[in-house]
This record gives structure tokens, C-alpha cells and sequence, in this order.
């Protein structure tokens, strides 16, 4: 039996080992889009990806009834991700940036209580870890924003369709 044990606490200890390596390995943003886009459809949340607004690029766009979203997308840089999701909260009702669950820190999290914009958490499933808040006047008109996410959608059939 202490062989047993022995070999159990090997693997356990290898098995630490191996997620601490893989835990700070860089994951492309183009993973979490799988994720969020699966996880939009399953709220009847109708987007579409690389949209651009005022000549900016927004990894995706949505529209949920009558409210719009944009969500930004970042495995690294956060920063930059802040400032690009504050952008877009200047277009839409509601803006998040999504970041790997590994990078979301008790420090993170207080950093968005102070911003208007919301953090989305991306592992096997989405977590909103702060909504947003919309902004009292936007520099865009909601149609306009509709009207993108919907021709998109609209041009987005299938190669069997057209």
C-alpha cells in the first residue's frame, strides 16, 4: 500500500507542478472568442465579431432587445483593453472587456468598481465579475449601431445559402 500512496502523491505533486507551468502561458484572444460567442448565443444575444464604429474595431458587437453591447478582448495588456472597452462605452448601452480567468485579481476587480464599463471573466464558461453601466449620452445613434450588427448578421449565411 505505501507504494500505492507513494505513486498517488508523485502524480499529485507532478500534476501542481504542470498547472503552475501552464497557468502564465499565453492564450491568443481568438480562444475566448469560441467561448463568449457560445456563450452570447445561449443568452439570444444577436453580434457580430470585428466590427468597426468611427473607423475603431470592436471584437464584437451586440444587441440584446434594445440594448447594444461591445465586448473587448485581451490575454495580455489589460490596460490597453481598458482603454479600448471606455472607447466603445461611448457608443453602446453597455461595454465589457473579457479577460482569462487566471488574470482576474482581487486588485482587478477593485480597479472596476470604479469604472463604468463591466469585466467579463472567460474559463470553460463566461462569469460577469462587474456589470457595466451605460453612459448618459452616446456618440452614436442606437440605430446605427442595430443597423451593424444586423446587415452583418443578414450577410452571414451560410456558403450552402448563397
Amino acid at each position: 500500500m505505501a507504494d500505492i500512496e507513494s505513486v498517488e502523491r508523485e502524480y499529485a505533486e507532478r500534476w501542481v507542478q504542470s498547472e503552475e507551468q501552464h497557468r502564465d502561458q499565453y492564450i491568443p484572444e481568438k480562444y475566448q472568442l469560441g467561448i463568449l460567442t457560445d456563450y452570447l448565443r445561449s443568452e439570444d444575444i444577436t453580434f457580430t465579431t470585428e466590427a468597426r464604429v468611427f473607423s475603431y474595431p470592436i471584437d464584437i458587437l451586440g444587441i440584446d432587445g434594445d440594448v447594444t453591447i461591445a465586448i473587448e478582448m485581451k490575454a495580455r495588456n489589460i490596460g490597453r483593453g481598458i482603454e479600448q472597452a471606455r472607447r466603445d462605452a461611448d457608443v453602446v448601452d453597455h461595454s465589457y472587456l473579457a479577460v482569462w480567468e487566471h488574470s482576474v485579481s482581487t486588485e482587478l476587480q477593485e480597479r472596476f468598481e470604479e469604472l463604468s464599463i463591466g469585466l467579463l471573466s472567460v474559463d470553460e464558461d463566461i462569469e460577469v465579475i462587474s456589470e457595466s453601466e451605460p453612459v448618459s449620452q452616446q456618440l452614436c445613434r442606437k440605430e446605427n449601431i442595430v443597423n451593424k450588427v444586423l446587415d452583418d448578421v443578414r450577410d452571414d449565411c451560410p456558403v450552402q445559402e448563397q
